[in-house]
């Protein structure tokens, strides 16, 4: 069966121009046709999109995929694709399931278990020698993840030689930089992404060096102000906008896990100076277009899927991008940086018919990619009925759910 989008204002994403009044029309979960005046056929299902917004779906580039609601929180709000960074063989999967339409929820692509010196994480794995280095890249390949995720605590030695023997078996290495090695060292080992502002390194030049050497950058601004939020401003969780979506089992995960991070920062008196983080992103920025938006949930107080449009509007207000260049940091640059630039990421005949739908213009106000109408993940229409009958689901706080890590 054919499905017509008819007469909509398309923002391929191809360039920053609106194509108003096209056509897109979509078989077997791909884009096939995109023009202005598509004769309507008897095998067609026309959906009118007359003043509504037609984009790429939305990925977001930072998550961490603990429980199986995520996914309708994702799709909710029009989150087609996911890269989660720390992934386990449920995560593969879900990602099988999700792909043959067993499950509700984006697209997974996943890192494997996180990696660092010391036990920093309650489930991070030990990296403090060459041959533990070699075992967490033979891991991560063998286990069918994408990249392989470290920490800043790794010994030098082991980060080196981990660094060069990932560049031997052909995997990317992502994560939180180091505490022992220099950052232009790591860069010209080839590390591929850096997580959150946070992580970039003090000095200017350090940062140029960084982005000129091609490095990917995935700020996750949303996240970092939740430390002043919560441990020194006692914001309160229960709080947040569309908490009521969040199930009782994970509004006590949260709770607890928040008391145990409120608890350690204050004890180590960490307040970071949420104005120098937004200016290292800004100098990435400066000199790179290889940034990508991630949200970081579900870290207490972030939201699957909400958040990502919370984290569009401070890379537009805080970051000074355009709204076009946000919208390709959460469509365009995941897709490349994830090597699937063919498929996702734009509106073009052949990809993946992975689209938003939107009532207002995502150009003139960042803040309207939440104004959903219609999300399609290739042969899946989740239309208005499905994403109120979702959002019902969501706030049976007493619903069971699986959680991924326990």
């Amino acid at each position: 069966m054919k499905v017509l989008l008819a007469n909509g204002n398309l923002l391929t994403m191809t360039d920053g121009w609106i194509r108003y009044r096209w056509d897109l029309v979509m078989e077997q979960g791909k884009i096939t046709e995109i023009d202005k005046d598509i004769p309507v056929s008897e095998d067609m299902t026309v959906i009118d999109c007359t003043g509504k917004y037609i984009m790429p779906g939305l990925m977001d580039a930072h998550v961490h995929f603990d429980s199986e609601d995520m996914g309708e929180m994702f799709i909710l709000n029009g989150v087609t694709t996911v890269r989660n960074m720390e992934g386990c063989k449920r995560h593969l999967r879900l990602s099988r399931e999700i792909k043959q339409r067993k499950r509700t929820g984006p697209y997974l692509y996943s890192a494997g278990p996180l990696y660092d010196g010391k036990q920093t994480w309650e489930r991070n794995k030990l990296v403090t020698s060459k041959e533990e280095a070699e075992l967490a890249v033979e891991e991560t390949a063998a286990g069918g993840f994408l990249w392989v995720k470290t920490y800043s605590s790794i010994p030098g030695e082991a980060y080196i030689h981990l660094m060069k023997y990932a560049g031997r078996r052909g995997i990317k290495v992502c994560g939180h930089m180091s505490y022992e090695i220099d950052a232009k060292v790591l860069a010209d080992l080839g590390y591929y992404a850096v997580e959150h502002s946070s992580s970039l390194p003090s000095h200017k030049a350090d940062i140029r060096y960084l982005a000129e050497a091609g490095m990917w950058f995935c700020p996750t601004q949303v996240v970092c102000e939740t430390l002043p939020d919560y441990v020194w401003d006692g914001k309160q969780l229960k709080d947040i906008k569309n908490y009521r979506y969040l199930s009782s089992v994970i509004r006590r995960r949260w709770e607890k896990k928040n008391e145990s991070i409120i608890e350690g920062y204050k004890e180590k008196g960490i307040k970071p100076d949420i104005g120098i983080i937004i200016e290292r992103g800004k100098e990435f920025l400066s000199y790179s277009d290889r940034v990508m938006v991630g949200t970081d949930c579900m870290y207490p107080g972030i939201l699957a899927g909400f958040s990502i449009h919370d984290e569009l509007e401070r890379m537009v207000k805080l970051y000074g991008c355009t709204s076009y260049e946000a919208l390709r940091m959460a469509t365009v640059n995941p897709a490349l940086h994830m090597g699937i630039e063919d498929k996702k990421g734009k509106l073009k005949t052949g990809m993946d018919a992975d689209i938003l739908v939107l009532h207002e213009n995502p150009l003139s106000d960042i803040g309207n990619t939440r104004s959903v109408y219609i999300v399609i993940q290739g042969e899946t229409v989740y239309d208005l009925k499905t994403m109120e009958a979702i959002r019902r689901h969501l706030e049976e706080t007493e619903r069971e759910i699986e959680i991924v890590f326990e």
